[in-house]
């Protein structure tokens, strides 16, 4: 009997890492979140974009990139950018929060040592079926992984990695894009991957800087 006593208190302190973590809900997970990005204002970037999308000849591009919340974005570039914004906004969060109806935590999950959120937006529309998945690193409130679903099909999976820059901000270093075959008219899959180089955070960047820039980016 100790022994069975022993093996159930075991079990039940292991899992009450994930039993705590979970105890947050969806909106205080966006909150921390949000919070963690409150203090960047704009910020002006490198970039290299490297598209892989069959039937599309595009070269890898390079260019500067400035943004100012909570959605400006001007880009640089005398040539088309396949690029998502989500990817030059931080995940787009504001974004996704405005078009969503609901949002629910769809599971906790450990990995490396860290506790990963997987929260799903839905639409306003409760007739549309497209929805969006976030995975958030609980240790620091940055996206690891976003899906882009409609319906039974996943559109675009976007795999993120981070640097600390100043000391102060955890920045994107690279954003994969995956994109499925249904999306493309071909029907075969893609991959857009974008990199980025030399932040320069809070420089202040004025409103008159962003004009008629959206042709540049692929949503």
């Amino acid at each position: 009997m100790r022994s069975t006593v022993t093996v159930i208190l075991t079990l039940f302190l292991a899992s009450g890492g994930i039993a705590g973590a979970s105890a947050l809900g969806p909106r205080q997970i966006l909150n921390r979140m949000q919070q963690s990005y409150q203090a960047i204002d704009d910020y002006i970037a490198d970039v290299q974009v490297i598209t892989n999308i069959p039937g599309f000849a595009i070269p890898p591009r390079r260019f500067t990139v400035y943004v100012k919340q909570p959605d400006k974005v001007k880009i640089e570039s005398d040539s088309l950018v396949v690029i998502p914004k989500d990817a030059l906004l931080l995940g787009n969060i504001e974004g996704h929060l405005a078009k969503a109806g609901r949002v629910i935590l769809n599971g906790v999950t450990r990995h490396q040592g860290r506790t990963i959120y997987c929260l799903k937006f839905f639409p306003n529309d409760s007739n549309r079926r497209d929805r969006v998945l976030l995975w958030i690193d609980g240790r620091r409130y940055t996206l690891s992984r976003t899906e882009l679903w409609a319906g039974p099909n996943r559109l675009l999976t976007v795999y993120w990695e981070y640097t600390r820059v100043d000391d102060k901000y955890w920045m994107p270093t690279e954003v994969k894009c995956e994109i499925s075959g249904g999306s493309l008219g071909d029907g075969r899959p893609g991959t857009v991957t974008v990199s980025f180089s030399r932040y320069r955070i809070n420089v202040g960047l004025s409103d008159e800087l962003f004009g008629a820039q959206e042709q540049h980016i692929a949503h």
